[in-house]
């Protein structure tokens, strides 16, 4: 039995029998996603392979480490295929779309539009930050692409300026969904213990909270934040500790949606994402 250290499928493998991969996209904690030619439409997308940390390969097989219980990797992989569903339910330009999901080389995959573009991480670091008004009108289209979950009756749970592409500097599209969850609900998905410090609202460092509509508000709070700024803000514990977050350089007007949308307190901030970009449009100028 031979294992091989390299973790990302070579060039060329075929998937499902349409989707040849080119190349990785990148990789986080829970997968690897990969540049794919479809055969059957000739376009490319982008697939998303389920391949957690210290997994290893055999051929093209995933294999799980020892310490790893089997039943709980079989739960994991029905939750990225949940991922797929639920991001399949969304019919909004701002908002990534996925086409197919699968399992194949024991483990699962799901095919979404390929974006070209950069995060708005990558836009920052190449552009700096943003003038207000620009930063304002990105925020307000990723909060339209947030209501559209919102209304579907999810939250996204895991908004940061790495899951926000940036097409043609002008159209935003939000991705990543392993965070996503059902409002109100005890579902508890693939990502669902799993924060992004900067980003994450304070609520979600409290175990077993689930993300909520004003969870999602708090981290576009915080993207807007970065945009203007550059910088990431004070993580949600810091801040409980009683280190102060400072307001980023803009005017007064959109400090305060800042402020508002990133309060410690649920409560204290705007009480769905309507309010949000009620607030946004009144300081367009």
């Amino acid at each position: 039995m031979i294992y091989i250290a390299e973790v990302e499928l070579p060039k060329g493998t075929l998937l499902k029998g349409r989707y040849v991969v080119e190349r990785s996209l990148g990789s986080g904690g829970f997968g690897i996603t990969y540049l794919c030619m479809d055969n059957v439409v000739g376009e490319y997308v982008a697939v998303k392979e389920y391949f957690p940390k210290l997994a290893v390969r055999e051929g093209l097989n995933l294999v799980i480490p020892r310490q790893y219980d089997i039943q709980e990797h079989y739960t994991r992989v029905e939750s990225f295929l949940d991922e797929s569903k639920i991001a399949s339910k969304f019919v909004d330009v701002r908002i990534v779309r996925q086409t197919d999901s699968f399992r194949e080389n024991s483990t699962a995959y799901y095919v979404m539009e390929y974006v070209e573009g950069p995060t708005l991480v990558q836009f920052i670091r190449s552009n700096g930050p943003l003038k207000a008004q620009e930063a304002v009108r990105i925020a307000e289209e990723i909060s339209l692409g947030l209501r559209s979950i919102h209304d579907a009756g999810f939250v996204h749970g895991d908004l940061k300026p790495t899951n926000v592409i940036l097409k043609n500097e002008r159209a935003v599209k939000i991705t990543d969904f392993g965070g996503a969850s059902l409002r109100d609900s005890f579902f508890m998905p693939l990502h669902a213990g799993v924060v992004s410090l900067h980003y994450s609202a304070p609520e979600r460092f409290v175990r077993c909270i689930m993300p909520t509509a004003q969870s999602d508000i708090y981290s576009l709070g915080g993207v807007l934040f970065f945009l203007v700024s550059g910088l990431d803000p004070v993580p949600a514990p810091d801040r409980l500790k009683g280190i102060a977050m400072a307001d980023p350089p803009t005017n007064y007007r959109l400090r305060r949606v800042i402020r508002k949308a990133m309060a410690m307190a649920m409560s204290d901030r705007y009480q769905d994402i309507l309010q949000l970009i009620r607030a946004l449009r009144k300081r367009l100028f």
